[in-house]
């Protein structure tokens, strides 16, 4: 391979407590709690807008609840408040949400789901980082990490304005692929190969109620929920069916490992399709892969939605009108941290004396469940890298074997991972340690007084 040297001299352009990097799932709430809690805290993230996966397809949040359907002796009981239940409560006031819902069918998979609508969450996201003091620069990208012997100091940005150094106290990397703390030289494994690449899509103009009347008919709904949407008919929520089982899809979707659909309805005659097109084994930090996976992935949303035209009653007069801008990716490089959570770990649901938040759902379910319903601790120090000190990781850079990563990776784990991670950055700031050294017991009780449940 042939190389360049290169010679460059970068100005500082920014200096501030915690720097988080990536405007995610985890990431949000990551720069909310930090700058809540005192640091001045600057939020870089790649695209135009805040949210990242959680508004490219996740769909509904899953799960501020235990798995309680599943088992007649558990209770109902949310164990995911704090910031991730406010910023639903500040979209029901905005008219994005319709709150937690019961699972009328499939409540053993999740008992209870939050779905929202993207483009008012957008808006609602960043009123609530301005609000809070959080310095938000869009349309950047992280480009390198400066570091002091084996602490990092800062990162290195490159954006429209070109390359730009910015110094912090403390990082948080809530990339998704655990960039930042690879270009500092954490320890990391790759496990693309263990799971696939996907790409949600969303139809107008279907009939949900006859989609809905037709799925009943022959057997094939085995989740749904029904509610009010605003008045007219459709009713439809949540509708999850096999539509591999209609004989002109089964070829199709077996030979690309689809599975589904899982999706929701949170507009009246639109649906979005979750689990739709897929590829197995793709290396999401490999630029060339990456690309090539949204290039077959945006064929298969096509040729999909013809189909469903064709052959599935409701979708007659439908069209694609709502495709994500990124491919949606669940598992690439796991950070090397002081601990790794095991399945099960998960499925006993074990707690830990450095437990930061609670958390009751397992995408596997029902085949893999917390045990009678219940839920387990998410230990402080699966956050802190081995390798790297002012460093500290969150997301679906966490936790290195899939069948773990299926419940730890999951929308709602991540806003309240961020929420952990971003108390912590501030504590680390504003005594000048590092976070490593973060004293539970302090972080614990200020979670706690900020509505984490860790009872």
């Amino acid at each position: 391979m042939e190389y360049i040297r290169e010679t460059l001299e970068t100005p500082v352009k920014y200096y501030c407590d915690v720097v988080v990097c990536g405007g995610g799932t985890a990431g949000i709430t990551a720069a909310l709690a930090a700058s809540r809690n005192g640091a001045r805290t600057i939020l870089i993230e790649k695209n135009g807008y805040a949210g990242g996966t959680l508004v490219n397809g996740a769909g509904p949040l899953h799960s501020f609840f235990n798995l309680y359907q599943a088992y007649a002796d558990a209770e109902r009981k949310q164990v995911v408040k704090g910031i991730p239940q406010e910023l639903i409560e500040r979209l029901i006031s905005e008219g994005g949400s319709l709150g937690h819902i019961d699972q009328e069918q499939g409540g053993d998979y999740d008992s209870a789901i939050t779905l929202m609508d993207w483009e008012i969450f957008k808006d609602v996201i960043l009123t609530m980082l301005e609000e809070a003091g959080v310095e938000i620069l869009l349309n950047t990208d992280v480009a390198g990490a400066l570091k002091e012997g084996d602490r990092i100091t800062g990162v290195i940005l490159q954006s429209k304005s070109g390359r730009e150094a910015l110094l912090a106290h403390t990082v948080i990397d809530t990339t998704g692929d655990g960039d930042v703390a690879c270009l500092a030289g954490a320890g990391y494994v790759k496990r693309h190969d263990t799971t696939s690449v996907g790409m949600p899509f969303g139809m107008a103009d279907v009939d949900m109620m006859k989609l809905a009347a037709w799925l009943k008919e022959k057997g094939l709904i085995y989740q749904l929920i029904e509610g009010d949407k605003g008045g007219g008919e459709d009713k439809i929520i949540r509708l999850g069916f096999h539509l591999k089982e209609v004989p002109e899809f089964t070829e199709f979707m077996e030979k690309n490992g689809m599975w589904g659909p899982l999706g929701f309805s949170y507009r009246r005659n639109n649906f979005t399709y979750i689990n739709s097109a897929n590829l197995r084994n793709v290396d999401a930090t490999d630029t060339r892969a990456l690309s090539d996976a949204g290039i077959a992935l945006r064929h298969q949303v096509m040729t999909l939605a013809k189909m469903l035209k064709q052959y599935i009653p409701g979708f007659e007069n439908a069209y694609v009108n709502w495709t994500p801008g990124n491919v949606g990716v669940r598992l690439t490089r796991i950070i090397e941290c002081e601990y790794d959570l095991s399945v099960e770990e998960i499925t006993e649901g074990k707690r830990f004396e450095d437990e930061v938040f609670l958390y009751g759902f397992h995408d596997c379910a029902p085949r893999l469940t917390i045990k009678d319903g219940g839920y387990y601790g998410f230990p402080y120090r699966a956050m802190v890298p081995k390798k790297v000190e002012g460093l500290l990781v969150a997301g679906r850079c966490v936790t290195s074997t899939w069948e773990a990563h299926m419940s730890t990776r999951n929308t709602v784990s991540c806003m309240a991972q961020g929420q952990a991670a971003g108390t912590a950055a501030a504590i680390s700031a504003g005594k000048n340690i590092l976070p490593r050294n973060v004293d539970i017991r302090e972080l614990q009780q200020t979670l706690r007084e900020q509505g984490v449940v860790l009872e």
